[in-house]
């Protein structure tokens, strides 16, 4: 039997509706204010703070303030203050040359150094740099900084400044003197060469140019035969995240690999766009200073088994951090917005990329570790034999050097 609601009747159900959504709608409209309202509260509580110290500094201090380095100090200070380990403020000239070295292009003589039993000794000439062209080469132990003997110290210092130098090297039994002046170049981020039919690709960073420097790599190893490949991204601390997609998409077919996480929890799937696909066998070597997107490229293809992982666990940092303009001086500072996530290990950051199989350096390894070869490198020598082998190494599976005793707390990880 149907039953006919009076028009009235229907006005006034009308009317109660919209009278409760009104009310709801007033009731979170006040909890959003209410939660505003009391985060500008605590921002004037703080901005009232400052200027109670700058006020008191100001009347009672007898020194003369420098506005700009007090301005630089409060943004630091700022910084520090938000436990953000990798937050940062760069001047305008920091944020200049740092974007530079995120594009792969650098300035400074060119040189790499370590400290090692022989004295201060070049571990890396950058191609096309002040040092390259002068003819200093790798291997070359530096004796003397504009003619007076020098520590290392005093040579990182002098490199890290830029300014002109004149070098006195040793190579074998000569010693000869070069006048080098800091030049632009662009950053090798990508060696390799064959051992064996094994393609070496070592990645020293992911800086705007990896992708291409990677692709030609992969490109030449292939031309030569390769039948497998290691790579090598030990002491690598990461770069750009554009970059590493880029690298990772010539390895994996097309589809999402891992997730971007925003500070808001909203995910972003990182996904493949299968420009090539990795159908040959690999090893990738870590260590404790892999880091960053490094971290992500390992996880990623360990979780699509597209290669072994060799070496100790990794540094886990896992945060996506940006630079943002904060005045027109052109300084910016750098935070982070996001977190990268594997689709089954979860969550990089604190806990880092667990290697199916472990294998320490010796400190004395370590030590000259940029000298080291498929013959007496440890790590090296065991992501050849699992490829020469065939069998994939065993997760949990250590291995430590010569006379050394290593411990490795295996960790299993969760989606």
């Amino acid at each position: 039997m149907n039953k006919k609601i009076s028009l009235g009747a229907a006005i006034a159900l009308i009317i109660v509706f919209m009278a409760l959504t009104v009310s709801v709608t007033m009731v979170v409209a006040m909890r959003q204010f209410n939660t505003k309202l009391g985060s500008v509260n605590q921002r004037q509580a703080m901005f009232d703070y400052i200027t109670e110290v700058d006020k008191v500094i100001r009347q009672h201090y007898v020194g003369d303030i420098s506005e700009e380095e007090l301005r630089t100090a409060l943004a630091k200070g700022y910084l520090n203050g938000i436990g953000d380990p990798y937050a940062e403020y760069l001047t305008a000239s920091e944020y200049k040359k740092e974007s530079a070295r995120l594009a792969g292009s650098l300035t400074g003589l060119g040189l790499e150094i370590a400290e090692q039993e022989s004295g201060v000794v070049i571990t890396a000439v950058h191609k096309n740099s002040a040092a390259d062209k002068a003819g200093v080469q790798k291997g070359d132990v530096i004796t003397a900084l504009d003619s007076a003997a020098t520590n290392y110290a005093a040579v990182s210092q002098r490199l890290e400044s830029g300014g002109k130098a004149v070098i006195t090297v040793t190579r074998g039994e000569e010693s000869t003197a070069f006048e080098l002046s800091p030049s632009t170049y662009t950053a090798t981020t990508v060696e390799s060469w064959m051992i064996g039919t094994t393609g070496y690709v070592r990645i020293n960073a992911f800086y705007s140019n990896t992708p291409k420097q990677f692709s030609d790599a992969m490109k030449a190893l292939a031309d030569e035969g390769a039948q497998s490949y290691v790579f090598d991204l030990r002491y690598n601390v990461g770069g750009v995240l554009d970059a590493a997609q880029e690298v990772i998409s010539m390895l994996l077919p097309r589809g999402t690999y891992a997730q971007r996480i925003e500070s808001n929890g909203t995910k972003t799937d990182l996904v493949s766009e299968g420009t090539y696909d990795l159908s040959k066998p690999s090893v990738t070597l870590v260590n404790g200073e892999t880091e960053g997107v490094a971290e992500l490229f390992a996880g990623v293809l360990q979780e699509m088994e597209k290669t072994n992982v060799v070496g100790i666990q990794t540094k886990g940092r896992g945060k996506i951090q940006e630079f943002y303009n904060v005045s027109s001086d052109g300084s910016a500072i750098k935070v982070s917005v996001a977190s990268l996530s594997l689709l089954e290990g979860g969550l990089i950051e604190g806990k880092g990329i667990t290697p199916d199989q472990a294998v320490a350096l010796s400190k004395e390894e370590e030590g000259r570790f940029a000298f080291l070869t498929e013959q007496d490198d440890p790590q090296l020598k065991a992501a050849l034999s699992i490829l020469q082998s065939g069998t994939p190494a065993t997760p949990g599976t250590t291995t430590a050097p010569e006379g050394t005793t290593t411990t490795v707390a295996m960790a299993t990880t969760a989606a």
